[in-house]
């Protein structure tokens, strides 16, 4: 059966994430935090535009309209911030710009290597079968994404921007309309493409583990 080899790449997925929040050099994994309280501040505008619709209040109105800006700013101003805390790490990556790279890699070769050759004890048509699957969900989840999110991220948060600054030439007279309404669709639809890609990097990972394992196997075979 195939459930050990998916079992095995679960597990791989789990190391990799410990991994990363063990490297990660911000306070806290800072970074994701970070995103997750941009993210935080235009959900809460879009449940407070809901709000202010149902009850035509001002308040409601220049609430939802300060969160939304607030994450706006946010996430304008987020490489600003990371250069600032990372302000020692650029440095020394503009010294030698492939020593986090290396040492990166080097961190994660010890586990990848246990998992290759985990990987390389099963049978040939398991891993092959499995390989054939994972790729066959990772084209379906990207062709998924690409129709939802596909053009927003190549724009980026321009639209929703210019869409803000709109409205609020006319604060008093402002309502939720469409153009007002991609201002607060277009980052929800952003931050879900960006997780998306995230997620894709990481099982084409796993399938060039999947393939480096059957490749082993079958040098084995060979001599």
């Amino acid at each position: 059966m195939s459930d050990s080899i998916y079992r095995a790449l679960q597990g791989l997925s789990r190391r990799e994430t410990i991994l990363c929040k063990q490297g990660s050099r911000l306070p806290k994994h800072l970074e994701f935090k970070l995103y997750a309280f941009y993210l935080s501040l235009i959900l809460f505008a879009i449940i407070i535009a809901f709000i202010w619709q149902l009850t035509r209040l001002e308040t409601f109105k220049i609430t939802s309209l300060v969160l939304l800006l607030s994450g706006y700013f946010g996430i304008i101003a987020h490489p600003a911030l990371l250069f600032i805390v990372r302000s020692k790490e650029i440095s020394k990556h503009f010294k030698n710009p492939f020593n986090i790279i290396y040492a990166n890699a080097q961190e994660t070769e010890s586990i990848d290597k246990r998992y290759i050759n985990y990987l390389a004890t099963k049978r040939p048509e398991q891993l092959e079968l499995v390989l054939l699957e994972v790729k066959a969900q990772k084209h379906i989840f990207e062709q998924k994404t690409a129709l939802l999110v596909g053009s927003i991220e190549r724009i980026g948060f321009a639209p929703g921007i210019l869409a803000l600054l709109i409205s609020l030439d006319k604060l008093s007279e402002i309502e939720l309309d469409w153009v007002l309404s991609i201002a607060y669709i277009i980052p929800i639809i952003y931050f879900f493409g960006a997780f998306s890609r995230l997620l894709a990097s990481k099982v084409s990972r796993h399938i060039t583990i999947l393939e480096l394992a059957l490749s082993n196997q079958k040098a084995k075979v060979e001599s």
